[in-house]
Parts: C-alpha cells; sequence; structure tokens
C-alpha cells in the first residue's frame, strides 16, 4: 500500500511541475552570428506546446538568421 501510496505522489508532482508556466531561453541569430540571448521567456501555452514552436531560423547559403528557443535550465 506504501509503494502505491508513493507512486501515486511522484506522478501527482511530475504532473504538477508539467503544468506550471515553462520557460525558455531564446537566441536571435544574424548573418549567423548570436546577436540576443533572452532568458526566462515564458510559454504562451496557447500559442506553443514547447519552446522550440517558437524557432523562426532559417538559414540562407549556411548561415543562421532568426531565433531559437530552448528550455531554460
Amino acid at each position: 500500500m506504501k509503494k502505491v501510496f508513493l507512486a501515486l505522489a511522484v506522478i501527482a508532482t511530475v504532473a504538477c511541475m508539467t503544468s506550471c508556466n515553462k520557460k525558455c531561453t531564446c537566441r536571435t541569430y544574424v548573418a549567423g552570428v548570436v546577436a540576443t540571448t533572452t532568458e526566462d521567456v515564458e510559454l504562451d501555452k496557447d500559442t506553443y506546446s514547447k519552446c522550440s514552436d517558437m524557432n523562426t531560423i532559417v538559414t540562407v547559403a549556411g548561415t543562421k538568421n532568426g531565433i531559437e528557443c530552448e528550455p531554460a535550465l
């Protein structure tokens, strides 16, 4: 019985943590060079389900241009 309760507590904790506001770190690339880095960008859950959905990277002649986002640590 204790193992079942512990397993349910762990599942509830994980579910709670994943439902919280997620934050992303986004980098803006211009001509392949990082122009700016913005940390703790809040993920708009109505529009995006994960940080990488906010990416707008386009590679032209081998250089990155746009925004690249990843989960904040």
